[in-house]
């Protein structure tokens, strides 16, 4: 019997202020005591515990499935016989190795949430069972408090009417003996609500850290600042307002209402970034463009595919002229064989990147030819080190302008912010759509030498076991947020599944006629067999009949067929059946009736044509063919 566990975690900095748990690990034991039944029914709130390592190490001989959460603190369990589950209650715990905020260097924590048994309900796919909880604040700001992360969480409203206020930037600051530390800020979305992230290195240093960190008391004084987006103060709290009770020594986890007397004149919200295709394939689930397998779906023009090779990974950007400054990443990792489990998730760094052309700068440049200023482009950049556009200006040395924006070590790409579109300025960036290009190939990639051990593999025999492929799942998550306060953007989104191939094979074919090593990326092998059985050099010629032997193999081969050219009238083509990618000519090769065909030189054709893409429907060199030349005596 198949279980499937589903839940979404959240953990409360207070009520009105949820955080997704994402990323964290997911952990279910079978239970030690045995009044389960008690634990079962108690309220989680009631049962939850840090555990100390020992105690962890303790309980891992129990343990049943572990899963890591999604950006939406959504997880999955698939259970049955493989865990020796049979729908009785578990141990719910989890692990998280850090949290939003967090100070550098802090040690992984493992808490028990609960002993729960799931509610079964029968599914043609087998019993289902679904478990939504928030963690309460006292315990989740404990868990915080574990990793010294602080968090203050709010709301900005217009003091009269209560009309929640969108789009200005809210600033904290803790209120101290030697000096006022600014603890962060945050933007405030359409409900008005804003959040700030701090450590507590941010209150306890001094003009004299780090020989000398003071804090008189266990939290920061507060007091706030709001800006509108053009940095016009909306609010200026008094210092004084710190050393209020409601203010004095807050906990790390904080929450505050604000108001201010009017809302500042409307403007546009700042495109949020958001990753939209895979080339001409959309992300969004709606459009149906991928199939639950990872590969793209068939239409009545088009076939299956998988991809291949270096892929545009395409969205949407602000332009230079936005009012927040951001920064996106993608992050990949890769599904078991059964395309079930998931591995460690990887940052998609530099080395995983093609430099990718993301925009256009669009600039004012002196033409000393008509003594003017004239308006032009230039290509702007991902990953292109020492990309620099020289602006020629009507005296002096061109203005240097780099064109180009690195990726970091944990994969974060700064969006350019340029925005200066006047004579002698330094231009605006406008977008064109693409992310990143992704290198598939250095997340996967199979070599096979086919020409060992020696003679190695002939035209009708089928490859071994260990040099087949298999489709190899990925998940892709793009990521966003403010680049100043970085507190992720809401429009962060995922491709739960894609598949990538790319295979190399390097085999010998039909050595006994213009034989010849090859390499590419599937196996597509001729030969006939009175051409090369015993006594037979290759140039014997034929009668009534011939044996055709092939090799086809590619797990993503869409078709494969054996055709004659030569003076008609021809035998009809024979299109291969396939299984598992692979076509192999029956035991001493396809019998084919060449009677009709008169005394003529001929020649034998294999093709095959893979199912790949790169984005834009099947690729170009996606048909791979093997011939030989034969006389009809």
């Amino acid at each position: 019997m198949n279980y499937l566990f589903k839940g979404r975690l959240s953990g409360l900095i207070c009520p009105e202020c949820p955080e997704a748990l994402s990323g964290v690990l997911v952990r279910l034991y079978r239970p030690e005591r045995s009044d389960v039944t008690a634990q079962a029914v108690a309220p989680a709130k009631d049962s939850f515990a840090i555990l100390s390592e020992p105690a962890v190490t303790a309980k891992a001989g129990r343990l049943l499935a572990e899963v890591r959460t999604d950006a939406k603190g959504d997880f999955v369990f698939e259970l049955g016989e493989r865990q020796k589950y049979a729908g009785e209650a578990f141990e719910l715990d989890l692990r998280c190795e850090t949290v939003r905020g967090a100070a550098a260097g802090a040690s992984p924590l493992q808490c028990t949430l609960t002993t729960l048994q799931p509610l079964w309900r029968q599914t043609d796919n087998g019993l289902v069972a679904a478990w939504e909880y928030g963690i309460p604040q006292r315990h989740w700001c404990a868990v915080r408090a574990r990793f010294d992360a602080w968090a203050i969480c709010g709301q900005v409203t217009v003091c009269d009417r209560k009309d929640p206020v969108m789009g200005v930037r809210v600033l904290a600051f803790d209120a101290d003996w030697i000096q006022d530390d600014p603890l962060g800020s945050g933007m405030t979305d359409s409900d008005g609500h804003f959040r700030i992230d701090y450590s507590g290195a941010s209150f306890r240093r001094t003009p004299f850290s780090p020989s000398i960190n003071l804090e008189w008391s266990g939290g920061p004084d507060l007091y706030f600042r709001i800006e509108a987006a053009d940095g016009t103060p909306l609010l200026i709290e008094a210092r004084a307002q710190a050393r209020t009770p409601a203010r004095e020594n807050i906990g790390h986890c904080h929450c505050v209402k604000l108001c201010i007397k009017e809302a500042p004149h409307p403007q546009h919200p700042p495109t949020q970034p958001l990753f939209t295709n895979v080339g001409q394939y959309h992300v969004d689930s709606s459009y149906g463009d991928f199939t639950t397998e990872g590969l793209t779906t068939a239409t009545i023009s088009d076939a299956s595919y998988a991809f291949t090779g270096n892929i545009p990974l395409i969205g949407i950007l602000p332009d230079g002229s936005s009012s927040q400054a951001v920064e996106y990443r993608f992050r990949v990792a890769e599904y078991d064989s059964t395309g079930t489990t998931l591995g460690a998730t990887v940052d998609v760094t530099a080395g995983l990147v093609q430099p990718t052309l993301i925009g256009k700068l669009e600039y004012w440049g002196w033409s000393t030819l008509h003594s003017a200023w004239t308006i032009r482009a230039a290509d702007y950049w991902v990953n292109h080190p020492g990309a620099t556009l020289s602006i020629p200006q009507p005296s002096g040395p061109a203005l240097s302008v780099s064109i180009n924006q690195d990726i970091d070590a944990q994969g974060w790409i700064k969006v350019p912010r340029e925005d200066n579109l006047i004579p002698g300025g330094r231009g605006r960036f406008i977008p064109l759509g693409n992310l990143a290009v992704l290198k598939t190939a250095e997340l996967t990639h199979e070599a096979h030498d086919l020409t060992l051990p020696a003679p190695g593999l002939a035209a009708g025999q089928g490859l071994p076991a260990p040099a087949k492929s298999r489709a190899h799942a990925f998940k892709l998550w793009f990521e966003a947020r403010d680049a100043v306060s970085l507190a992720p953007l809401p429009d962060s989104n995922a491709l739960d599944k894609i598949v990538f191939s790319n295979t190399e094979y390097r085999y010998q074919r039909h050595p006994s006629w213009a034989g010849s090593i090859v390499n590419s990326s599937a196996v597509v092998s001729l030969d006939i067999a009175e051409l090369v059985g015993p006594g037979a050099a290759g140039c014997g010629k034929l009668d009534t009949e011939l044996h055709a032997l092939y090799t086809v193999y590619h797990p993503f081969v869409g078709n494969a067929r054996v055709y004659f050219e030569g003076n008609p009238p021809l035998p009809a083509a024979t299109a291969l059946s396939l299984v598992a990618g692979e076509a192999v000519s029956p035991a001493g090769g396809l019998l084919i009736d060449i009677s009709a065909q008169a005394p003529c030189a001929y020649v034998l054709w294999l093709e095959a044509t893979l199912n790949l893409t790169s984005g834009w429907g099947r690729i170009a060199h996606a048909t791979t063919w093997d011939h030989i030349a034969f006389c009809k005596g």
